[in-house]
C-alpha cells in the first residue's frame, strides 16, 4: 500500500471514530422479529451454549437478491442440477445456489448430497429449512432448524424411526427407541446421514418439536435445558444484553445472511499467545515479537465477539462486533483497531491483512462505537461493492471466478470465520503486553 493511500486510509478511519457514541435507531419490536434473535430465544444462556454459534439464513438470499429463488424442494434442485444451465427458467435457482454455496455457516451442508432421503427419514425436505443454527461443542452440540415444517409428517417419520413422543413441562420432545438419554449412542449399522439429528453416526438425538422449530442434541441434559427455556423456566441468549446488542449492530445496515458468535472459551484464547507464534522457532519468534511489540497496546477485553455477512442494495459487508460494558473501553478498542488493521501481518496466510482485504474489494474499513441494550459496541465494517447478478451467474465452482476478477458474495465473511478457525485473529488480540515481552526473551 502506498504512503498516500495509507494516510487516506488512516484519515478515513479517524473520521469514522468521530462518530463515537452513535445510538442505534432500530425499534425493539423490529429487533425481536429478526430470524437470528428468534432462534437465540430458544438457546439456553449457559456455559454449554456460550461457545461458538453458527447461523445461516437461506431465505435472506432472496431478500438480498430479489430475482433469486431457493428451490422449493429437492426435486426442483435436482432438475436444476441436471439441466446444467441450459434453460433460462433455472436462473433464479442458479443465482440462489451460487450465493449459498459460497457461504460458510451451514453445518449440515456437508450432507446435502444424501438429503434426497430426508423427507422419508425426518419428514421434511432439505429445502424446507429456512434458517439453521449450530452451537455447543461435541458431545454437547445442538442443531436448531427453522422453517415451515409439516409437523404431522415429521411426527410420522420419527415414529417410523422408532421415536416416541413425550410431554416434558408442556414441551413436545421425541426420544429414540432407547430413550432420551441414549442420544449419544453410536450405531454405525443404522447410519443414515439423511437424518441431520445424529444420523451420520447412526445416533437418534432427542428432538424438540414445536411450531416452526426443530431442536436436537445428543445430550439429554442439554435437551432438558432447552425444555426449560421453551417452558419459560430458564433464560435464553435471546434475552442476554450482549447478544441483543450484537444482533442489533449486525442488522442495522442491511440483510443479515449469516453470522458467527465467539464466546466462553473462544474469548479466552484471544488473550493467549498466537498458536502460530508458539510453533515458530525461538529466534524467528523473537524477531516477530519485536515487530509486534513496537507500539503494541492490548485491546480491552470484550464480552462477546461476532461476525456478520450483511448485504444492502449496493454493498456486501462483513462486520466484526466487539461488545463492552462501558463506552471508554469501546472507544479505546476503536482507536487501537484503527492502527492494528493497517499493520497486521497474518502468520497463517503469511500476508498483510490489508492486502487480503484489498483483493476482496475492501478499501476503507469503517469503525464506529454505538450504544445498544446497555452495552457498547465496537463495530468494524469491511464493505465492498455488491457483486452484480451477471457476475454471480458467471461464477464457476473451480476457482475460475478469481481469474475473471469476480469477488464471490461472502468472501470477506469467509476470511473472518476462517481466521477464527485457524486462530489467526491477532488483530483482535487482548493479550497483555507483558505476555508478549516474556515470550520475546
Amino acid at each position: 500500500m502506498s504512503k498516500s493511500h495509507r494516510l487516506r486510509f488512516i484519515s478515513f478511519l479517524m473520521m469514522a471514530l468521530m462518530m463515537l457514541g452513535l445510538s442505534l435507531a432500530a425499534a425493539q419490536d423490529s429487533l425481536d422479529e429478526q430470524p437470528i434473535l428468534k432462534m437465540l430465544a430458544n438457546v439456553p444462556d449457559n456455559a454449554t451454549s456460550r461457545s461458538e454459534i453458527f447461523f445461516n439464513d437461506r431465505k435472506a438470499i432472496e431478500a438480498t437478491y430479489p430475482s433469486a429463488k431457493m428451490p422449493v424442494d429437492w426435486a426442483s434442485f435436482a432438475a436444476y442440477r441436471d439441466d446444467k444451465g441450459k434453460t433460462d427458467s433455472f436462473k433464479p435457482i442458479d443465482l440462489w445456489w451460487k450465493v449459498w454455496r459460497n457461504q460458510q455457516s451451514s453445518r449440515i451442508a456437508q450432507y446435502m448430497g444424501v438429503s434426497d432421503e430426508m423427507q422419508n427419514v425426518v419428514g421434511f425436505d432439505f429445502f424446507t429449512i429456512a434458517q439453521e443454527m449450530n452451537y455447543g461443542r461435541p458431545p454437547q452440540q445442538t442443531l436448531q432448524l427453522s422453517g415451515a415444517f409439516d409437523l404431522g409428517k415429521v411426527r410420522a417419520a420419527l415414529t417410523l424411526q422408532g421415536y416416541s413422543q413425550q410431554d416434558q413441562a408442556g414441551v413436545e420432545v421425541w426420544c429414540g427407541p432407547d430413550g432420551c438419554d441414549s442420544g449419544a449412542k453410536v450405531n454405525l449399522k443404522d447410519r443414515n446421514p439423511s437424518n441431520p439429528f445424529g444420523g451420520d453416526l447412526g445416533r437418534k438425538w432427542p428432538i424438540i418439536v414445536q411450531e416452526n422449530n426443530l431442536i436436537g442434541t445428543p445430550d439429554s441434559t442439554v435437551i432438558q435445558n432447552h425444555v426449560a427455556v421453551k417452558s419459560g423456566n430458564a433464560a435464553s441468549l435471546g434475552s442476554a444484553p450482549e447478544y441483543r446488542a450484537a444482533v442489533e449492530a449486525l442488522t442495522k445496515n442491511g440483510v443479515l445472511m449469516q453470522a458467527y458468535f465467539g464466546d466462553g472459551e473462544v474469548l479466552s484464547t484471544m488473550s493467549q499467545l498466537d498458536p502460530a507464534l508458539v510453533a515458530t522457532k525461538p529466534e524467528q519468534r523473537k524477531k516477530i515479537l519485536v515487530g509486534i511489540l513496537n507500539g503494541y497496546e492490548p485491546l480491552p477485553i470484550y464480552k462477546l465477539l461476532a461476525f456478520g455477512d450483511i448485504a444492502s442494495d449496493t454493498k456486501m459487508t462483513a462486520e466484526t462486533v466487539l461488545i463492552y460494558d462501558n463506552q471508554a473501553d469501546a472507544n479505546k478498542a476503536a482507536e487501537i483497531l484503527s492502527r492494528r488493521i493497517i499493520g497486521y501481518f497474518s502468520l497463517f496466510n503469511r500476508r498483510p491483512l490489508i492486502d487480503m482485504l484489498a483483493e476482496r474489494g475492501v478499501t476503507e474499513p469503517n469503525i464506529q462505537v454505538m450504544e445498544s441494550n446497555g452495552q457498547y459496541v465496537a463495530l468494524i465494517s469491511f464493505a465492498a461493492a455488491k457483486t452484480s447478478i451477471d457476475d454471480i451467474l458467471a461464477m464457476r465452482a473451480n476457482g475460475e471466478s478469481v481469474s475473471l476478477g469476480i469477488i464471490p458474495p461472502g468472501s470477506m465473511y469467509r476470511l473472518l470465520v476462517s481466521s477464527a478457525v485457524h486462530y489467526d485473529l491477532g488483530w483482535l488480540s487482548t493479550t497483555p503486553r507483558e505476555t508478549l515481552e516474556a515470550a520475546a526473551k
